[in-house]
Protein backbone atom coordinates (compact mmCIF):
# COMPACT_ATOMS: atom_id res chain seq x y z
CA UNK A 1 0.00 0.00 0.00
CA UNK A 2 1.35 3.63 -0.60
CA UNK A 3 0.81 6.21 1.79
CA UNK A 4 0.00 9.56 0.45
CA UNK A 5 0.28 12.67 2.89
CA UNK A 6 -3.32 14.22 3.01
CA UNK A 7 -3.22 17.87 2.12
CA UNK A 8 -3.81 20.09 5.14
CA UNK A 9 -6.82 22.01 5.47
CA UNK A 10 -7.00 25.61 4.92
CA UNK A 11 -9.02 27.50 7.93
CA UNK A 12 -12.05 28.29 5.54
CA UNK A 13 -12.12 24.49 4.37
CA UNK A 14 -12.09 23.19 7.69
CA UNK A 15 -15.12 21.43 9.56
CA UNK A 16 -16.90 24.26 11.31
CA UNK A 17 -18.33 23.61 14.75
CA UNK A 18 -20.90 25.45 16.45
CA UNK A 19 -19.36 27.03 20.10
CA UNK A 20 -20.93 25.40 23.30
CA UNK A 21 -22.59 28.73 23.94
CA UNK A 22 -24.55 28.99 20.35
CA UNK A 23 -27.94 30.28 20.83
CA UNK A 24 -30.66 27.35 19.91
CA UNK A 25 -31.98 29.64 17.47
CA UNK A 26 -29.42 29.34 15.43
CA UNK A 27 -29.27 25.59 15.26
CA UNK A 28 -31.46 23.86 12.75
CA UNK A 29 -31.78 20.37 12.58
CA UNK A 30 -34.12 18.46 10.18
CA UNK A 31 -38.00 19.57 11.44
CA UNK A 32 -37.15 19.92 15.46
CA UNK A 33 -39.98 22.43 16.30
CA UNK A 34 -38.21 23.72 19.37
CA UNK A 35 -35.12 24.99 17.27
CA UNK A 36 -36.59 26.06 13.97
CA UNK A 37 -37.26 29.86 13.72
CA UNK A 38 -40.85 30.10 14.60
CA UNK A 39 -42.33 30.91 10.72
CA UNK A 40 -46.58 30.29 10.93
CA UNK A 41 -48.31 30.29 7.52
CA UNK A 42 -50.57 33.42 6.91
CA UNK A 43 -53.75 33.71 8.73
CA UNK A 44 -57.07 32.57 7.08
CA UNK A 45 -54.81 30.98 4.51
CA UNK A 46 -55.97 27.34 3.46
CA UNK A 47 -53.38 24.46 3.11
CA UNK A 48 -52.87 20.89 2.24
CA UNK A 49 -52.33 19.10 5.03
CA UNK A 50 -51.29 15.59 6.42
CA UNK A 51 -52.82 14.32 9.89
CA UNK A 52 -50.16 13.28 12.47
CA UNK A 53 -51.29 12.74 15.53
CA UNK A 54 -54.58 12.23 16.71
CA UNK A 55 -55.36 13.06 20.65
CA UNK A 56 -58.71 13.46 22.73
CA UNK A 57 -59.04 17.35 22.69
CA UNK A 58 -58.54 17.10 18.35
CA UNK A 59 -55.75 16.34 15.55
CA UNK A 60 -51.62 17.94 15.03
CA UNK A 61 -51.56 18.01 11.08
CA UNK A 62 -48.14 18.90 9.26
CA UNK A 63 -49.07 21.46 6.60
CA UNK A 64 -46.83 21.24 2.84
CA UNK A 65 -43.49 23.60 3.13
CA UNK A 66 -44.77 24.44 6.91
CA UNK A 67 -41.81 23.75 9.69
CA UNK A 68 -44.25 23.19 12.49
CA UNK A 69 -47.67 21.27 12.81
CA UNK A 70 -50.66 22.97 13.82
CA UNK A 71 -53.77 21.92 16.23
CA UNK A 72 -56.86 21.50 14.91
CA UNK A 73 -59.16 21.21 17.74
CA UNK A 74 -61.72 18.91 17.47
CA UNK A 75 -64.71 21.58 17.12
CA UNK A 76 -63.18 22.46 13.84
CA UNK A 77 -62.81 18.68 12.65
CA UNK A 78 -65.80 18.61 11.40
CA UNK A 79 -69.06 20.95 10.87
CA UNK A 80 -71.22 19.43 13.65
CA UNK A 81 -74.83 17.83 13.13
CA UNK A 82 -77.98 17.95 15.32
CA UNK A 83 -75.31 19.28 18.05
CA UNK A 84 -73.44 15.70 18.24
CA UNK A 85 -70.11 15.62 19.13
CA UNK A 86 -67.80 13.24 17.98
CA UNK A 87 -64.15 12.42 19.58
CA UNK A 88 -61.55 13.44 16.78
CA UNK A 89 -60.73 9.54 16.52
CA UNK A 90 -63.62 8.93 14.80
CA UNK A 91 -63.60 12.40 12.22
CA UNK A 92 -59.96 11.62 11.31
CA UNK A 93 -56.68 9.20 11.54
CA UNK A 94 -52.89 9.56 11.17
CA UNK A 95 -51.67 9.34 7.60
CA UNK A 96 -55.05 11.33 6.35
CA UNK A 97 -54.47 13.94 3.20
CA UNK A 98 -57.06 16.96 4.78
CA UNK A 99 -57.41 20.65 4.03
CA UNK A 100 -57.10 23.20 6.66
CA UNK A 101 -57.60 27.00 7.06
CA UNK A 102 -55.10 28.39 9.36
CA UNK A 103 -58.01 30.11 12.16
CA UNK A 104 -55.39 31.79 14.86
CA UNK A 105 -51.56 32.44 15.20
CA UNK A 106 -50.24 32.32 18.87
CA UNK A 107 -46.87 34.43 18.35
CA UNK A 108 -46.23 33.73 22.57
CA UNK A 109 -46.94 29.94 22.49
CA UNK A 110 -45.39 29.78 18.81
CA UNK A 111 -48.31 27.80 18.00
CA UNK A 112 -50.93 27.91 15.03
CA UNK A 113 -54.39 26.53 14.97
CA UNK A 114 -56.54 25.28 12.24
CA UNK A 115 -60.10 24.21 11.16
CA UNK A 116 -60.90 21.62 8.62
CA UNK A 117 -65.02 22.28 8.24
CA UNK A 118 -63.87 25.47 7.24
CA UNK A 119 -62.33 23.77 4.05
CA UNK A 120 -64.21 21.77 1.40
CA UNK A 121 -61.97 18.05 1.70
CA UNK A 122 -62.49 17.36 -1.86
CA UNK A 123 -61.38 20.71 -3.39
CA UNK A 124 -59.56 23.08 -0.49
CA UNK A 125 -62.56 25.63 -1.55
CA UNK A 126 -62.85 28.16 1.68
CA UNK A 127 -66.34 27.38 2.78
CA UNK A 128 -66.07 30.46 5.30
CA UNK A 129 -64.06 33.24 3.11
CA UNK A 130 -65.26 36.02 5.11
CA UNK A 131 -64.89 34.29 8.37
CA UNK A 132 -68.36 35.43 9.09
CA UNK A 133 -68.94 31.98 10.80
CA UNK A 134 -65.67 31.48 12.50
CA UNK A 135 -66.72 35.00 14.17
CA UNK A 136 -70.28 33.96 14.98
CA UNK A 137 -68.78 30.63 16.17
CA UNK A 138 -66.33 32.86 18.30
CA UNK A 139 -69.36 34.86 19.60
CA UNK A 140 -71.64 32.51 20.77
CA UNK A 141 -68.05 30.41 22.77
CA UNK A 142 -68.27 33.95 24.60
CA UNK A 143 -71.52 33.97 25.15
CA UNK A 144 -71.37 30.26 26.56
CA UNK A 145 -68.60 31.77 28.67
CA UNK A 146 -70.31 34.30 30.07
CA UNK A 147 -73.09 32.62 30.87
CA UNK A 148 -71.02 30.13 32.85
CA UNK A 149 -69.47 32.66 35.03
CA UNK A 150 -72.35 34.03 35.94
CA UNK A 151 -73.64 30.81 36.74
CA UNK A 152 -70.50 30.09 39.32
CA UNK A 153 -70.54 33.46 40.66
Amino acid sequence: SSFEPQAQQTEAEAPRTLPRDAPPSRVVVGRNPRLAPFSPPQKYSIHRGEVQTVQEFGAFVTLEGIARDGLCHVSQLRRAESGQMLQASQIVKPGDRVWCKVLDISWTKQRFFLSLKYCNQDTGEDLDPDQAEHLADLAEKEKQKASRTDQAG
